[in-house]
C-alpha cells in the first residue's frame, strides 16, 4: 500500500488521496485498514485525503515532536496538494485531532466530529487513567495532553464554520452526549444520533447500509449549512 507524504519539522506525515471535487480531510489514527471503508463512497464526490498525524498509523514516529500539533501537519498536506479550503472529518479520537486542526486555520469550512463529546472529554478521571498507563505511547499521551491545554466550548463556539456532532444511539457515550446537546446548538452545532447503532458501527470505518446511511446524513447536513456545494 502506498502513501504520499509532507515533510514537517524533519518528519514525514502519510496520506491517502482520492476522487475529486470539494476536499474534505479525514483524520487517521490508525495503519489498518489502509483506507477507512467508507472513503470510496465519499470520493464520489469529494477529494478526500486520509491524513495519519506524526506518531499515528504510518506517518513517521519520531522520539520527539510536537505530537498535539495537528493544525500545521494538516496545512502541510494540504499546501503540498494545492488545496485551499477543506471540511475536516474524525471519529473517536480522530474527531478530537480534527477539532485541533479546525480551530487552527480559517481555511476549515466545517467540523464533524463523531463518537466523542465535543466538550468535556476526555474528563479529569480519564485522564488520570491514561497517565498511569505504562502501555500507552507517547504520541497519544502527548496529544491528549494537548487536547485538554485549550478551553473547548470557547474554541468550538468561536469557530465560524459549520460545526456536526453525531453519535449512534448504542454508543455508550450517547447519555453524556445527550446532557451536551443543549450546549453544543448553543454554540452552532448540529447534533445527529443515528437509531441502534454501535460505537462501531457509526464510524468512517463501516461501509455497510449504516455507514453510509451515516455518511449520507452528515454530507447532506454540510449542504444544507453551505459547508460543501451540492452536487
Amino acid at each position: 500500500m502506498t502513501y504520499e507524504y509532507a515533510e514537517l519539522a524533519g518528519a514525514r506525515i502519510a496520506y491517502r488521496a482520492s476522487g475529486s471535487g470539494p476536499a474534505l480531510v479525514l483524520m487517521k489514527n490508525n495503519r489498518r485498514p489502509p483506507d477507512y471503508p467508507i472513503a470510496d463512497a465519499l470520493a464520489q464526490r469529494f477529494r478526500v485525503l486520509q491524513i495519519h498525524p506524526v506518531g499515528f498509523g504510518a506517518s513517521d514516529r519520531p522520539d520527539e515532536f510536537d505530537f498535539g500539533n495537528i493544525g500545521d501537519q494538516v496545512l502541510r498536506v494540504l499546501d503540498r496538494e494545492g488545496i485551499d479550503q477543506f471540511a475536516i472529518w474524525g471519529f473517536s479520537q480522530p474527531a478530537c485531532m480534527s477539532a485541533i486542526a479546525a480551530r487552527s486555520t480559517d481555511r476549515a469550512t466545517a467540523l464533524v466530529m463523531g463518537g466523542v463529546p465535543p466538550i468535556g472529554f476526555p474528563t479529569d478521571g480519564e485522564m488520570r487513567r491514561m497517565e498511569r498507563e505504562p502501555r500507552l505511547r507517547k504520541p497519544v499521551l502527548e496529544f491528549w495532553r494537548s487536547y485538554r491545554s485549550y478551553d473547548w466550548h470557547h474554541e468550538l463556539r468561536l469557530y465560524p464554520g459549520a460545526k456536526v456532532a453525531y453519535l449512534g444511539t448504542a454508543d455508550q457515550a450517547i447519555r453524556r452526549f445527550r446532557r451536551l446537546k443543549p450546549v453544543l446548538e448553543g454554540i452552532g452545532f448540529t447534533c445527529l444520533e443515528f437509531d441502534g447503532l454501535t460505537h462501531g458501527s457509526a464510524g468512517l470505518g463501516d461501509a455497510s447500509a449504516d455507514g453510509r446511511r451515516v455518511a449520507k446524513a452528515v454530507v447532506d447536513c454540510l449542504i444544507s449549512r453551505g459547508a460543501v456545494a451540492s452536487e
